[in-house]
C-alpha cells in the first residue's frame, strides 16, 4: 500500500512520479480560460495595444514639434522682425538687387532695401545715419577675399539674434549671385553650397563597423534597450499572474482536488505555459497595433516617418536579424520566460495568504531588475571579455547573450555553452518545483522562509 500524506485526505501520494505532466493541458486550459475571463488581464491587454498603438503617433508629431523649434530658432526666418530699414552698400563687382537676397521669404517683405554701388557714399557715411531700426550691410573684396559685414547704431532696437539671421541671409544671397556671375547654372550652385558632406568624427570601432556591416557600440545598446524592455514586460507580467493563481487556488483549497488527477509538474507547467500565451497575445497584439499605425501614417496620411530623429524604442529593430536572428530571440525569451516563471511557481507554492504572494512577486521582481540593471552596466563596458562573461553567468546572460551573438560580440561557442547553462538553469528550477509543490502546496502553517522550502525539497 502506497504511503500518503493522512493529515490531507491522502490527496498526495508520496510515491507518485512528481515529474509526470499527466493532466498537463487540463490546467492549460483551465488557466488560459481565467485568464481571458479576468477583466484586470483584459483591461492591461487592451491598454498595452492602446499604448503602443500611440507611442508612434505621439513620438512622432513631438520629434517634428522639436525640429519645428530648432528650426525656428536655427533657421533665417524672421518672426515679427524690429529692422525696418536696409542700406547695401556694394563695393564690389558683383551685381546684386533686392531679387538676389529674397527678403520677402525671410519674413522681411516689409522692410524698405535700398543698394548703394556707384560710389556715391562710403562706409562711414552710411554708418553715421543710421537710426534705431535701420541696418546697413557693406560688402567689399580686400586681400582677395570677399568680406560681408553687418552693421547697427549705438542705440539699436536690433537684437544680435536678428542681425545675425540678416547677416545669413545677405551671406548666402551674395555667394549666389557671385556664383551666377560665373554663368553657373542653379545645380552646379547648389551643389558648389552644399559643401563637402562630413559624418562627423569616428573611431576605430565605429569606421570598422560601418565597412564590415556590423554594429557599433550605440547601435548594440539601442537593441539590447528593445530587447531587454521586452524580456522584462514578458517577466514581470508572467511573475505576478503565477504566484497570485498559486495562492489563490492554495487558499482556496482547489489545490487539493487538482492533486488528485494532475502531477505537480503538470499542475507548474500549465500555469506557465498558460499564462505564456496570454503573453505572446499582449506582445503580439503591441506590435502589430504599432505596425498598422505606421502604415497609415506613412500611406495613408503621407506623413515621411523617416524624417525625424529616432523615435525611441523601436521594437522593429529585433527584426532586423532575419528569419534566423528572429527565431533565436524567440527561443531565448521562451528560455527566460520558463525560468522566472518556474521560479515564481515555487515561491507561490510557500505561500498560504494574499500578502504572501505580493512578498514573493516582490522577490522574483527585484530579481528581473538586477539582472536587468546589472546587464545595462555591463553592455556600456563593450570589451571581449566581459562579453563573455556576461553571456554565460545567468540572470545577466538572460538579457545579454543573444543580443551579444547577434551583433558578433561572441562566437556560436559561447552561445551554445550560454543556452546550454541557461536550459540546465531552467529544468533545474523545474524539478525543484515539483518537489516544492509535492511537499508545500498543502500546506497550512506560516509561510516557510527559503531555508525552510530548501529543506522541505531535500527531504
Amino acid at each position: 500500500m502506497k504511503k500518503t500524506v493522512a493529515s490531507k485526505g491522502n490527496a498526495v501520494n508520496e510515491r507518485e512520479n512528481i515529474y509526470s505532466l499527466k493532466g498537463f493541458s487540463k490546467v492549460f486550459k483551465f488557466t488560459l480560460a481565467q485568464t481571458f475571463k479576468n477583466k484586470a488581464y483584459i483591461a492591461s491587454l487592451v491598454l498595452f495595444i492602446i499604448i503602443m498603438s500611440l507611442m508612434g503617433p505621439i513620438q512622432y508629431f513631438s520629434a517634428k514639434s522639436g525640429m519645428s523649434i530648432t528650426e525656428s530658432m536655427s533657421g533665417n526666418k524672421i518672426e515679427n522682425a524690429v529692422t525696418k530699414s536696409i542700406i547695401v552698400l556694394n563695393e564690389t563687382n558683383v551685381n546684386v538687387d533686392a531679387d538676389s537676397f529674397g527678403l520677402s521669404d525671410h519674413g522681411m517683405d516689409g522692410v524698405a532695401f535700398d543698394i548703394i554701388s556707384d560710389g556715391s557714399k562710403t562706409a562711414s557715411d552710411v554708418i553715421s545715419g543710421l537710426g534705431k531700426t535701420d541696418v546697413a550691410v557693406l560688402i567689399r573684396f580686400e586681400d582677395n577675399t570677399f568680406k560681408l559685414e553687418v552693421v547697427k547704431s549705438e542705440d539699436s532696437d536690433i537684437e544680435n539674434e536678428e542681425l545675425d539671421k540678416i547677416s545669413s541671409i545677405f551671406e548666402e544671397g551674395f555667394n549666389t549671385a557671385r556664383m551666377k556671375a560665373q554663368n553657373l547654372d542653379q545645380q552646379k550652385i547648389e551643389m558648389l553650397q552644399k559643401g563637402v558632406y562630413t559624418n562627423s568624427v569616428k573611431t576605430q570601432e565605429e569606421y570598422v563597423a560601418a565597412k564590415s556591416d556590423t554594429y557599433t557600440k550605440n547601435q548594440l545598446m539601442g537593441i539590447f534597450s528593445v530587447y531587454s524592455i521586452l524580456i522584462m514586460i514578458v517577466s514581470t507580467m508572467s511573475a505576478s499572474f503565477i504566484v497570485s493563481s498559486v495562492t489563490e487556488e492554495k487558499i482556496s483549497k482547489l489545490v487539493e482536488g487538482l492533486l488528485v488527477s494532475v502531477r505537480p509538474m503538470a499542475l507548474l507547467m500549465g500555469k506557465v505555459c498558460g499564462m505564456m500565451v496570454y503573453i505572446i497575445t499582449i506582445i503580439l497584439g503591441g506590435f502589430l497595433s504599432s505596425k498598422i499605425v505606421s502604415l497609415v501614417m506613412e500611406k495613408g496620411l503621407k506623413l515621411d516617418m523617416s524624417a525625424g530623429p529616432s523615435t525611441g524604442y523601436d521594437f522593429g529593430a529585433l527584426f532586423k536579424f532575419g528569419a534566423v536572428g528572429l527565431i533565436i530571440l524567440l527561443v531565448c525569451i521562451l528560455i527566460t520566460y520558463l525560468a522566472f516563471g518556474g521560479f515564481s511557481g515555487m515561491l507561490g507554492a510557500a505561500c498560504t495568504k494574499t500578502e504572501d504572494a505580493q512578498s514573493a512577486t516582490g522577490t522574483v521582481t527585484m530579481l528581473i531588475f538586477i539582472g536587468y540593471f546589472a546587464s545595462m552596466m555591463i553592455t556600456s563596458n563593450d570589451k571581449a571579455i566581459v562579453s563573455i562573461i556576461a553571456s554565460l553567468v545567468p540572470p545577466v546572460s538572460f538579457f545579454t547573450a543573444p543580443v551579444y551573438f547577434l551583433t558578433g560580440r561572441i562566437g556560436i561557442p559561447v552561445f551554445a555553452l550560454s543556452l546550454f547553462i541557461q536550459v540546465a538553469l531552467v529544468i533545474g528550477i523545474c524539478l525543484l518545483c515539483a518537489k516544492t509543490y509535492r511537499k508545500l502546496i498543502i500546506n497550512d502553517s506560516s509561510k516557510p522562509k527559503l531555508l525552510d522550502v530548501l529543506r522541505a525539497v531535500k527531504g
